[in-house]
């Protein structure tokens, strides 16, 4: 059941309001970077000054805060659900234990050079967060690792189901990345993490006795 206060009052068709609400997002997740603390919450006046547009605007199209962080929330899912699809596309005919390497090595990347992004996204995804929101993304992930693990071909130990697979990887390599970055953001800087990941990646699919 939709919630008006999180619904956005109009989507952006044209392209002069598609560029307007792109603004709008940029400049909260800039602040969001800048300020993220415990107790870090986003003025609506801040994040429209820094987008270059009015008050009045952004109300045009997000009818509360708790609308627009809803909003940048899904557009924070897009943006990292596309990053991981470019990363395999990018990936594919190298080696099996190389490409595992460059994938997980730019996972850690993007989330260690925008943790304060990170951590308050994580942080309102709990508060004005959906999981039917959630969900759509993950499927999409989760369909674009299997298609990667298809084409691996005979790297890939005999009779791996490969949606079962990529469930399983995309949401191990996730849950240890994320809960990295709220207990432990120490752990992202450093190389046995990264050695760590790669290797659960590559014992976990490669053929036996390889």
């Amino acid at each position: 059941m939709n919630d008006d206060k999180l619904t956005p009052r109009k989507l952006p068709k044209q392209l002069r309001s598609k560029d307007t609400v792109e603004a709008i997002f940029t400049a909260a997740m800039q602040i969001l970077e800048r300020s993220e603390t415990e107790a870090a919450n986003p003025a609506v006046a801040a994040i429209a000054e820094r987008a270059g547009v009015s008050v009045g605007s952004l109300y045009q199209y997000f009818p509360s805060k708790e609308s627009l962080i809803s909003a940048l929330i899904r557009f924070h899912l897009e943006e990292q659900v596309s990053a991981v699809e470019r990363s395999l596309e990018e990936v594919k005919g190298i080696p099996g234990e190389q490409a595992a390497e460059k994938l997980v090595t730019g996972l850690i990347g993007g989330k260690r050079s925008r943790m304060g992004v990170e951590r308050s996204m994580l942080r309102f995804f709990c508060r004005v967060g959906d999981l039917y929101t959630l969900t759509e993304y993950d499927e999409r992930m989760n369909k674009a690792v299997e298609k990667y693990i298809l084409s691996l071909g005979t790297q890939v130990r005999p009779l791996v189901d490969p949606a079962t697979a990529a469930f399983v990887i995309a949401n191990a390599l996730r849950s240890a990345v994320l809960l990295s970055l709220i207990q432990s953001p120490e752990r992202l800087h450093t190389p046995a993490f990264k050695d760590e990941l790669v290797r659960l990646v590559v014992s976990y699919l490669k053929p036996n006795g390889t």
